[in-house]
């Protein structure tokens, strides 16, 4: 979430610093593999992720979010459409976790109902905007 606030602010020419961050941060290597990859899916997709957010978070451009809100939902995003093996309520839970940490006192019931509106909205069929960008169908051949 800390690379993804930082690629707000610097913008494409931060991608490059990510090996950087993650020394300064020393996570263990499984965690920055893991952090790297939401990022890199994050960031390829991000108009299409935001797209997902806005069209389930009513009256709220994601342009006006507040940095850890939108970059909170979009790692939670990421993980509900591209991590099959992280549970939707642990993926949910954990964004939750991480607004109560660094956003403001709103931002835990914010990020759970627009992550709990998305949930729904895939399961029922809806989300297949991203699904299709950050899972993309392998190639017919024949």
């Amino acid at each position: 979430m800390q690379a993804l606030c930082q690629l707000d602010v610097l913008g494409d020419d931060s991608l490059a610093q990510l090996d950087s961050f993650f020394a300064d941060e020393s996570p263990p290597e499984s965690t920055q593999q893991y952090a790297r990859g939401l990022v890199h899916e994050i960031w390829k997709d991000l108009e299409a992720f935001d797209a997902s957010i806005q069209g389930v978070a009513e009256h709220w451009a994601t342009t006006r979010m507040s940095a850890v809100d939108r970059n909170v939902l979009r790692v939670g995003l990421c993980e509900l459409k591209a991590r099959p093996e992280v549970p939707a309520a642990v993926a949910i839970n954990e964004a939750v976790e991480i607004a109560k940490l660094y956003g403001t006192a709103d931002s835990p019931a914010f990020v759970n109902g627009v992550l709990d509106a998305l949930r729904k909205k895939m399961a029922s069929g809806g989300g297949e905007d991203i699904a299709a960008e950050t899972n993309p169908a392998p190639p017919v051949e024949g």
